[in-house]
């Protein structure tokens, strides 16, 4: 059975996780903390030597990176919903999973900053603290941010979803970070200037097996107002991976 390493409260993670759900493959999740200097040697030497998540194990094959995985499994189980096969429907997907590493994934930032002094009890961090102890991203964040929902608000004016008529890799990968920090659940970014953007969060939470794979965002909230630090972060990540585990015994 294929194995997925990471915890729920990831957002590449639930990329895959989602995709694994929608599709009804069974998987066992593995619990894997995203901190380096926590993993089990074991994991280091035989699945991912970065020591990032997600990582997946698959009869032989060990993969890391959550695009790369996200391609085997569509390409591995003729997924082609996701992953068109169509060469020119293919590169738009692609296209927006390649813009995604520096431009999207910057919004890990706002989320980032709001929930680690809350998970490590600091009040009032200094911009030292924040180097040290959140994800990094660029400089310019707040200008690489708003540049990416300007043109990602095109691009959904342009199409029901990011790289067509229908959802694909692209919006799986994009809505983990933008969907998270709705302000209904982590509350880090206004959408309020991105009406397509709005339009199309509503669309991806009508996609299967929504709830199973977010409900990490409900158990954790609004991550300004986290109350009780790292354990509530690990209590809510055991029973986001219970619910998983709960949906794939279901698979009929």
């Amino acid at each position: 059975m294929l194995k997925i390493y990471g915890v729920p409260n990831s957002q590449p993670v639930r990329a895959v996780v989602w995709t694994c759900l929608m599709h009804e493959l069974p998987f066992e999740f593995v619990m894997t903390s995203q901190n380096r200097d926590a993993k089990q040697p074991q994991f280091l030497a035989s699945v991912n030597p970065r020591g990032t998540i997600p990582a997946i194990a698959d009869d032989g094959t060990v993969l890391w990176e959550s695009h790369a995985i996200l391609i085997y499994l569509c390409e591995k189980h003729g997924w082609a919903d996701l992953w068109p096969t169509d060469p020119a429907e293919r590169a738009r997907v692609n296209q927006y999973l390649h813009f995604h590493h520096r431009n999207t994934r910057e919004l890990v930032v706002q989320w980032s900053r709001a929930i680690w002094p809350a998970v490590f009890e600091v009040a009032d961090p200094d911009e030292g603290w924040f180097e040290r102890n959140t994800f990094p991203g660029i400089r310019n964040n707040a200008q690489v941010v708003e540049n990416t929902l300007r043109i990602i608000d095109g691009m959904l004016r342009e199409s029901t979803f990011i790289a067509g008529p229908t959802a694909t890799l692209a919006d799986i990968s994009a809505y983990e970070e933008l969907g998270q920090n709705q302000a209904k659940y982590a509350n880090c970014t206004d959408y309020g200037p991105y009406p397509e953007i709005r339009r199309w969060l509503l669309d991806m939470e009508r996609l299967p097996y929504h709830q199973e794979a977010h409900a990490i965002w409900r158990l954790i909230g609004d991550v300004a107002r986290l109350q009780g630090g790292v354990r509530t972060i690990a209590r809510a990540n055991k029973e986001a991976a219970r619910i998983l585990g709960v949906a794939v015994a279901n698979f009929t």
